[in-house]
């Protein structure tokens, strides 16, 4: 039977070098978790709410990083932004995950508390579908070609104020959940005419210009624009529920 899975799904490495998928280096007992609040669930929240911004700050960064590399074809700062992900935002995301999940689940907290702590974990989870896109982005660095890579900041689809605008929605969105304040909120999603509309541009000029020498290169370019739509379509997600 081992066999007969070994050729199924290839025979276990014998090696004893660590998976990178374990690399990420936290140590939990320093997140100070505990069956009761410490000090009051005010200055709790307000704790956790500062490191989901920290987070959200870096998933800003990132995103921005990788569409750089990418209309750039400098798969070096593409590379970068895997590292920086594993450094910090993954990182930030298991701290995260854990003040949640011990915060609602252990705390017997107030429902007004419940819900804050509800919502933070939303946010949590729509910043992760974020971390990735900004990966996605960045694998495309090799495969894709601009015509003004030498040109900072240009590029010929609008890349670059398109992922100007997403970092600033991201911002925005998660703002409007720490601070309160539903004008950020409500700033998101008006934001998201101009990523519509640079959008609409883009794809169009894609479509009107693709030959069967150019496809390949113009569908990676047509897959980083979608993956920025995509992340702005998420910040309004997340803004919708503040306004």
């Amino acid at each position: 039977m081992a066999t007969l899975l070994g050729k199924f799904f290839g025979d276990t490495p014998k090696t004893s070098e660590t998976p990178q998928a374990f690399t990420i280096k936290i140590d939990p007992v320093k997140f100070a978790l505990s069956v009761k609040p410490r000090g009051t669930v005010y200055e709790q929240l307000e704790a956790l709410k500062q490191k989901l911004t920290k987070l959200s700050s870096n998933v800003e960064n990132n995103l921005m990083l990788s569409i750089r590399a990418s209309t750039k074809g400098n798969v070096e700062l593409a590379s970068s932004a895997f590292k920086f992900d594993e450094a910090y935002i993954r990182k930030g995301k298991f701290e995260v995950e854990y003040l949640t999940l011990a915060y609602s689940s252990f705390q017997n907290l107030a429902q007004e508390d419940l819900k804050a702590i509800k919502y933070a974990r939303m946010i949590l989870k729509d910043l992760e579908r974020l971390a990735q896109l900004a990966l996605n982005i960045a694998d495309k660095a090799e495969y894709v070609k601009f015509a003004n890579t030498q040109e900072l900041h240009k590029d010929e689809y609008g890349l670059k104020p398109m992922g100007d605008i997403t970092a600033e929605m991201i911002k925005k969105s998660v703002e409007s959940y720490v601070s309160g304040n539903s004008k950020h909120a409500s700033e998101t999603l008006v934001m998201m005419n101009e990523i519509q509309a640079l959008y609409d541009a883009a794809v169009a000029k894609i479509k009107s210009s693709v030959t069967d020498q150019n496809i390949v290169n113009l569908t990676g370019i047509l897959s980083i624009v979608e993956h920025v739509k995509a992340a702005a379509d998420i910040s309004c997600s997340i803004a919708s529920n503040f306004c």
